[in-house]
């Protein structure tokens, strides 16, 4: 036996017993219906976890379903007046905005350098754009992509465009075929709640207009190519300097007005050079540049009217809509001061 250490230890406690919790009361309803309520319940669980797990035991990678852009960004008071909602002019700051603007220009110099493509490739650039905006103004209004005024609309704006290389008779027959077709097809594709005449109304309203600013761009190649490149750079520098500055605004004035700026800047530019057709007088064209200031924006709000809310999903349209008034206006003053040999 060994001699005492003088170091005593002390007996370990038994540990504590768990607490007894009460198994919770059954929610199935008590009777013949309780084992088939428990066994959906099983079954709801089983099918539950099956979505996520393979034959074999392992997880499945599930996708989760991506939020709307809406949902992520903070939501801003609206203080926009209900004429800015009908008719404003909305700017869509998602996406590479800056990119597609520069590749948009380089394709319209692109079609207007050769001067054997000028006016064919002028009508299949612009036609397309035309065509899909006309689709997208019967899809906003509709609600739907399938329908046959969508079709008519989109192959009669790009149409207008190609009848337009053919001369200004021929673009006038070509709205008469739009009108007859479009009048055929609501009449023979009758719609629920939807009449015929209102119909072809908005199919002739859409290609018509998106289609007759494509073709005016056209015939403005033929009548004088100065002429249009003039038009397409006001164009241009009012598109660009009325997203940069309206992007940022708090009102509706000034993206506008920084456009209407810009367009008297590049103004001044062609009249210090004598651009053609103003070379011989110079001055005349603060006239067509007043003309597109007030043109351009005019074109933004006809745009809008067009479809049911002016943010309304439009792409092509946005990307035509200040042309829409300026285009036909410009095309037929061009056309008259040519004619008097000024």
């Amino acid at each position: 036996m060994a001699p005492p250490t003088g170091v005593t230890f002390k007996t370990p406690e038994a540990p504590p017993a768990p607490e007894t919790v009460p198994a919770p009361a059954d929610a199935s309803p008590a009777g013949p219906d309780a084992p088939a309520a428990r066994g959906r319940r099983q079954a709801g669980a089983a099918d539950a976890g099956a979505g996520a797990e393979t034959h074999t035991g392992r997880l499945r990678r599930i996708r989760a379903q991506r939020p709307p852009v809406e949902d992520l960004l903070p939501k801003q008071e609206d203080t926009m007046s209900p004429f800015r909602k009908r008719f404003g002019i909305p700017y869509n700051t998602q996406g590479p905005k800056v990119r597609l603007g520069v590749l948009w220009a380089i394709a319209v110099v692109a079609v207007l350098v050769p001067q054997a493509l000028r006016p064919w490739g002028l009508a299949v650039l612009y036609g397309v754009v035309a065509g899909a905006a006309a689709a997208q103004i019967i899809d906003a209004n509709r609600g739907d992509r399938f329908s046959a005024d969508r079709a008519v609309a989109a192959f009669g704006a790009s149409g207008l465009a190609v009848m337009a290389t053919l001369g200004s008779q021929a673009l006038g027959i070509g709205y008469l075929i739009l009108t007859a077709v479009a009048l055929a097809t609501s009449l023979s594709t009758p719609e629920r709640g939807r009449l015929p005449i209102p119909r072809a109304g908005q199919i002739v309203a859409a290609a018509g207009i998106c289609g007759g600013a494509a073709a005016s761009l056209v015939l403005l190649a033929e009548y004088e190519i100065g002429a249009l490149i003039i038009l397409l750079v006001f164009v241009m520098v009012y598109d660009a300097s009325d997203f940069i500055v309206g992007s940022g605004a708090s009102n509706s004035f000034e993206g506008p007005f920084a456009g209407m700026l810009f367009i008297a800047a590049a103004s001044a530019v062609f009249a210090v050079v004598s651009a053609p057709p103003f070379n011989e007088h110079g001055s005349d064209i603060w006239s067509f540049s007043v003309l597109a200031m007030i043109a351009c924006p005019a074109g933004q709000i006809l745009a809008s009217a067009l479809l049911p809310k002016a943010d309304a999903h439009a792409p092509a349209l946005r990307r035509l809509d200040s042309m829409l008034v300026v285009a036909p206006a410009w095309a037929g003053l061009i056309g008259l001061y040519l004619a008097r040999g000024v």
